[in-house]
């Protein structure tokens, strides 16, 4: 059995690559991959193993254990006294992953997440005079302890002073009867409900909830972790958190939301639920990888602020009264059409809640469900294992339905099913990631569907868009924007625009309303789909109907004083038809020719 000083020369001798490698943990090829990204990172060799996913910061720390005969701790079983924790400064125990465990007579004792830096171990004890023994412990336990004992750097405990506390807020956790499996997992689940971390994500997404956000944005930047909520549509700034807690926190949300938290390397998607002040509120979130860590996106669902009814939406009577035409018919097609955000799915339950009753069959496919609607049947899609809209959409058929609403047309084989029932008595509505109506028309022809078809089945088209409403709190008038003219739409007699407060966040603007445009197929449209028309002539016929474009919609909200024109511009495209046909003046309804210069407009 070799001495103690052999044995020392011996571990001094190992690099953490060969350790790793003996226990089997990782392949030769994924250590030479690491070491080549080391070289460009300039990070220690265990962070990019890490980072790249081959291996967890836990087995990291169980692998030198059992290499290097050393105990392994939990920083969480020791409280340290001011003296001991003293020895070493919290700047060390950051850049260094050390920490002092206990002190007895002139022994330290300190834990560490790499016991083979011999040159720190060696500093220590020069610097507290002390003789020094080593315990290994995870990386993520270490800064974990730093935050408890040394106290969170200040400007991460300043900010959770200023914000309320939620005591009230409950999470769906992890089934207590299926905890992890996985060593490694298991003790990043136990760091991770440490309570400064708990509270920090607690209050993260409770705030948000009261703040009226759609989303959160959750981004590690370089040297910290930027956190900004997504409210009435436009990406506002909240909090920086020092860089030390990113892993923790992106751990903890992926608990309550019942992903791998062992998996960093590749994109990962997510769903929760909170109940706040007896209010529900469902969480969808997704992970993606980058090259500061795992940025994660938590979307914010209200089940109740998502039931709006259809009048409630402030649609116009212009276009509401044809698209209830549409709808109300036993059969055909309508499509909800817009980026995502942009109310679509709103729309459609709006739509489905005038149309449930009890003498009709309604049936739902969703990619999720997002919210409960009674007296109809909800399927949630499921692509992993095959159920997919195409065939999801088969079997519904099969089930009698009267209404059917398909979340979205993603390929042809859905298309082609939707418009054959469309064609048999079902009246289908859905959605497509489209610019406007008559692009719709286009993308439909391009995925594949015949032209006779889409001229079959499609009853009407409805385009949206959300902008963002004037803060009634803080509205004033003001003057009209520059260049405003150049749209060579009707100017306000009054132009508001809000000054920003509280009730706004500073912003000017408080709730969205939505912009639309709805295009009802009648004998000409289909006859010029029929002989592949272009978009020209298509708008052309459309707006010799009756169409308005999203553009013109939202400019008569402007009008009534309800929304501000640098907003409609940077949300809605002036469109190309605009600047060369004969459109409605919107105030006096006359018929009038827009000729402008593409590079003003």
């Amino acid at each position: 059995m070799p001495s103690p000083g052999a044995r020392e020369r011996n571990m001094r001798k190992k690099k953490l690559g060969e350790i790793l490698t003996d226990e089997g943990l990782i392949s030769s090829d994924q250590l030479e991959s690491a070491l080549a990204e080391q070289k460009v990172s300039n990070m220690k060799l265990g962070k990019v193993l890490i980072s790249l996913g081959y291996i967890s910061d836990i087995q990291v720390a169980e692998a030198l254990t059992r290499q290097l005969s050393l105990q392994m701790v939990d920083c969480r079983n020791y409280e340290p006294d001011e003296t001991t924790l003293a020895m070493i400064s919290r700047e060390t125990a950051e850049r260094k992953l050390v920490i002092p465990l206990e002190l007895i007579d002139n022994n330290l004792r300190i834990a560490m997440a790499n016991p083979l830096d011999w040159e720190t171990i060696e500093d220590i004890s020069f610097e507290t005079g002390c003789k020094i023994s080593v315990a290994i412990t995870s990386e993520n336990n270490i800064l974990t302890a730093i935050e408890r004992l040394y106290g969170a750097a200040d400007e991460t405990w300043d900010v959770l002073k200023e914000l309320p506390k939620y005591d009230d807020v409950e999470f769906i956790k992890l089934d207590e009867d299926n905890p992890p499996e996985n060593e490694g997992a298991k003790a990043m689940f136990k760091e991770s409900e440490a309570p400064p971390i708990v509270r920090l994500v607690t209050v993260l997404i409770a705030d948000a909830v009261k703040s009226g956000a759609s989303d959160i944005h959750i981004e590690p930047r370089e040297a910290y972790v930027q956190v900004r909520y997504r409210i009435d549509g436009a990406l506002k700034n909240i909090q920086a958190y020092p860089k030390q807690i990113q892993d923790a926190v992106i751990s903890r949300i992926k608990i309550i939301s019942h992903l791998d938290i062992t998996n960093r390397r590749f994109p990962q998607d997510g769903r929760s639920a909170l109940r706040l002040e007896k209010k529900s509120v469902d969480l969808r979130i997704s992970t993606l990888p980058s090259v500061h860590g795992e940025k994660v996106v938590i979307r914010l669902l209200d089940p109740e602020s998502g039931l709006v009814p259809l009048a409630d939406l402030g649609i116009s009577d212009d276009v509401v009264i044809p698209l209830q035409e549409i709808f109300m018919q036993p059969q055909g097609m309508l499509l909800v059409t817009g980026p995502t955000g942009s109310g679509k799915t709103t729309t459609l339950y709006s739509i489905l809640q005038q149309l449930r009753s009890e003498t009709k069959n309604v049936i739902t496919l969703e990619d999720p469900v997002e919210y409960k609607l009674a007296e109809v049947t909800q399927v949630g899609i499921n692509e992993g294992i095959g159920f997919t809209f195409g065939a999801a959409l088969r079997s519904v058929l099969r089930q009698d339905p009267d209404i059917v609403m398909l979340g979205e047309i993603r390929d042809l084989e859905t298309a082609e099913i939707a418009a054959r029932a469309a064609l048999t008595g079902h009246m289908v509505l859905s959605t497509l990631h489209t610019n406007d109506t008559i692009s719709t028309i286009s993308r439909l022809i391009d995925i594949g569907l015949a032209p006779f078809l889409v001229n079959s089945a499609v009853s009407g088209i409805l385009a949206q868009r959300l902008i963002r409403r004037v803060c009634s709190n803080c509205k004033q008038e003001a003057p009209i924007p520059d260049g405003a003219e150049r749209y060579s739409l009707p100017l306000p007699k009054k132009y508001y625009r809000g000054t920003g407060c509280e009730v706004c966040h500073g912003t000017g603007y408080k709730g969205r309303i939505g912009a639309y445009e709805l295009v009802k197929m009648d004998m000409k449209l289909k006859g010029l789909i029929s002989r592949s028309a272009d978009e020209e002539a298509l708008w052309a016929a459309a707006m010799e109907a009756g169409t308005r474009t999203m553009f013109e919609n939202a400019w008569s909200k402007m009008l009534e004083g309800m929304a501000t024109i640098e907003d409609i511009a940077s949300r809605i495209p002036f469109p190309q038809v605009l600047k060369m046909s004969p459109v409605t003046n919107i105030a006096t309804g006359k018929k009038k020719i827009l000729v402008l210069d593409n590079d003003q407009a």
